[in-house]
């Protein structure tokens, strides 16, 4: 029978993968190679690598858009084929870094749904926590400006960071006991993006979150952290324990720590 979605909804879940592997149509070798990990009820867990790691693969399979080729991914203790797809959907709030806007309101996009089933206040709300307030408070038309200029003469346009927050702004809304971010701040510059992860550390209060970024100073705000390598996890801790590991995520760090001071001094 199929999971009761109820069961779920309310309260932080517990994530297991259960020796997961996956491998893409055709190709040669395991993107994923048994990969066993728990996301904890109530954790934050940053998830880095460098590109081609896997970790796209890995947020893909954990949003239920990929399903492993072989092992398991439980929710619960609930595998999570036993959920119907749009019911595990909404188990989730994802905030990818491709972002989409089409010709909506800003509070169509934030709601995901017809302004006759917005909730503006609330939507509002979510837009000012992820960072938009000040660009809200230019707009003559505020919440139900349109996005896109080029078709509605009072539209706007977004940059990529703003369009960024906008993301965070659902998923705020979505309100999901699962959050899954996705470099959400590769649009921002370090400035703006130390203000994101003060949201984000709100955002995460009474849910599990997993974070994914290629920038480890983000990942300090985290309670654990996991390094990708080839498909596995091969690293695992706190930032203070894995810089002092002298692994490979301290080498990440000191190659990054030395961009990022330049641009946060210059």
């Amino acid at each position: 029978g199929a999971a009761k979605l109820e069961d779920h909804l309310f309260a932080a879940p517990e994530i297991v993968f259960d020796d997961v592997s996956f491998r893409y149509d055709g190709a040669e070798e395991d993107t994923i190679c048994h990969l066993s990990f728990t996301l904890r009820r109530g954790e934050k867990l940053a998830l880095v690598g460098t590109n081609g790691a896997g970790k796209t693969t890995l947020v893909k399979l954990l949003c239920g858009l990929y399903r492993p080729t072989s092992g398991e991914i439980r929710v619960n203790g609930v595998p999570v084929s036993e959920f119907r797809r749009e019911d595990y959907y909404r188990l989730i709030s994802p905030v990818f870094q491709d972002v989409r806007t089409a010709f909506f309101s800003l509070a169509e996009t934030v709601s995901g749904a017809s302004m006759k089933d917005t909730d503006t206040i609330r939507a509002e709300r979510c837009l000012r926590l992820a960072g938009l307030g000040e660009k809200l408070d230019l707009l003559p038309e505020g919440i139900m400006t349109r996005l896109n200029k080029k078709v509605n003469k009072n539209g706007t346009e977004l940059s990529g960071g703003e369009a960024q927050k906008l993301m965070l702004a659902r998923a705020l809304y979505k309100d999901a006991p699962l959050l899954v971010l996705d470099e959400p701040t590769a649009a921002l510059d370090p400035i703006a993006e130390s203000h994101i992860y003060h949201t984000y550390s709100e955002m995460c209060v009474g849910k599990t979150s997993l974070f994914i970024s290629h920038r480890l100073a983000s990942t300090i705000f985290c309670d654990r952290i996991l390094l990708m390598r080839d498909g596995s996890i091969t690293e695992e801790g706190t930032h203070e324990e894995l810089v002092h590991a002298g692994g490979d995520y301290q080498k990440l760090f000191e190659i990054q720590s030395c961009w990022y001071q330049k641009e946060i001094d210059g």
